[in-house]
């Protein structure tokens, strides 16, 4: 069980002792030791001298040191998220956007009826500040599939030429074969919403698919993994018209070379709530799960399975409920993460309604160490103490919840799940 301790670290050993191998690590005959503090106390190194992994690293460190002293912020965010597409290609049953169960007047839209897609010159803007503020990775999603979009592989290139890693979410279904050559030599991970490792399950869930797509997609998939290049995983919301066939999925990863597959129970409720799994189905999807897990470390593909045997996510029969767990925890997602709209506007994660600023408009380094911020990040510490949720926040429904406790466990020195944090 998670129980935040009561005792604070001893601030200023731990800050001097990690700058210090911060500087080691960073390569301290390149930059010397009093600009990089002076750089440390200005609030972040943009890392133009290291090499990516070299300054995701020393990134996550520095956001670790603001954690630790709760009064600075010495990175820019580890990871950007950006919502550039809610152009969709199919209709997923479980989608809370394109679901056929969803009338057209209740589905979910973007920031103003007419932004289908994100502007390419305000994706540059947002790409090269917070390049210059140190982030490693961003994340390319929306409302739909992001390589809808009419500019999608040319920010692949921008990405490239900034040295920024994407982490692309896609259901794979647009990739012909002239773009899967270029995707094959990107170094990006690419995760692919399967939610199936059958046709027969794959046509249930995605209502409008074709038998000929899935086995484009699964050509496409294997020679990605050929390829050796991306990074590639593939995603299972679980549900009624998939959760009898959840060992295939393992398997299915097998046959493609696929070693990392996320799972996910289905968060509906309204007009989706037939989709959810009554009691007795969860029972029986527990006990397949569990012979997964068995199943998945034979093959040595890595799952989420601990986590979703242990706590399912944090959703209980449709419903995501983590306000018990922000009763013991804080939230830390200020210091290493941020969301951008497809209009630019700036927020502290998903479903939060606290903007920011806008990028294009507002500079990403001002809004970061904005006084708006701060107030966000010290509401956010508190929450153990307070005992109450961050106001325009939906902490008793947080979808950051895994990196929260990653964090959390990390700085406790109970776990070292970095690429997590």
């Amino acid at each position: 069980m998670l129980v935040p301790s009561d005792r604070r670290p001893a601030q200023g050993n731990c800050l001097t002792g990690a700058i210090m191998v911060c500087y080691i690590v960073a390569g301290g005959s390149r930059l010397p030791l009093r600009r990089y503090l002076r750089a440390g106390r200005a609030g972040w190194i943009a890392g133009e001298h290291m090499a990516p992994p070299v300054r995701d690293m020393i990134s996550g460190f520095r956001s670790m040191l603001g954690i630790i002293s709760s009064r600075l912020v010495l990175a820019g965010p580890r990871s950007v998220a950006l919502a550039i597409s809610d152009v969709c290609n199919t209709k997923c049953i479980m989608c809370w956007c394109h679901s056929p169960l969803i009338s057209p007047a209740r589905k979910t839209t973007g920031a103003s009826p007419g932004a289908a897609y994100m502007d390419p010159a305000l994706f540059e803007t947002i790409l090269r500040e917070a390049r210059q503020m140190g982030t490693y990775r961003v994340v390319l999603g929306g409302h739909g599939d992001p390589t809808l979009h009419p500019q999608f592989d040319r920010m692949l290139e921008l990405m490239d030429r900034l040295k920024i890693v994407p982490y692309v979410l896609t259901n794979g279904i647009g990739i012909d074969e002239p773009r899967l050559r270029v995707w094959a030599t990107k170094r990006a991970h690419f995760r692919f919403s399967m939610h199936a490792g059958d046709v027969e399950t794959w046509l249930r869930v995605h209502t409008i698919g074709t038998e000929g797509q899935f086995q484009q997609l699964c050509r496409t998939i294997r020679a990605l993994v050929a390829a050796g290049t991306p990074h590639i995983s593939t995603m299972h919301v679980i549900h009624k018209q998939n959760y009898r066939q959840v060992r295939r999925m393992v398997e299915h990863a097998r046959e493609l070379g696929v070693k990392d597959v996320l799972f996910r129970p289905v968060r509906a409720t309204g007009l989706l709530a037939d989709v959810v799994l009554d009691p007795e189905q969860e029972t029986w999807l527990r006990y397949e799960l569990a012979q997964c897990l068995k199943l998945a470390e034979r093959y040595h593909i890595r799952t989420n399975l601990h986590e979703v045997l242990d706590h399912n996510l944090y959703i209980r029969s449709g419903v995501l409920d983590t306000r018990h767990l922000y009763r013991r925890i804080p939230c830390y997602i200020g210091w290493i993460y941020a969301e951008f709209d497809i209009e630019g506007a700036m927020t502290p994660c998903l479903d939060s309604r606290i903007v920011m600023g806008h990028a294009g408009r507002d500079r990403l380094r001002d809004m970061w160490t904005s006084p708006r911020y701060w107030t966000f990040r010290r509401h956010t510490r508190r929450m153990p103490i307070r005992g109450q949720c961050v106001p325009g926040c939906v902490c008793h429904a947080c979808c950051m919840a895994k990196f929260n406790v990653n964090i959390y466990n990390l700085l406790r020195l109970r776990s070292f799940r970095y690429g997590e944090a």
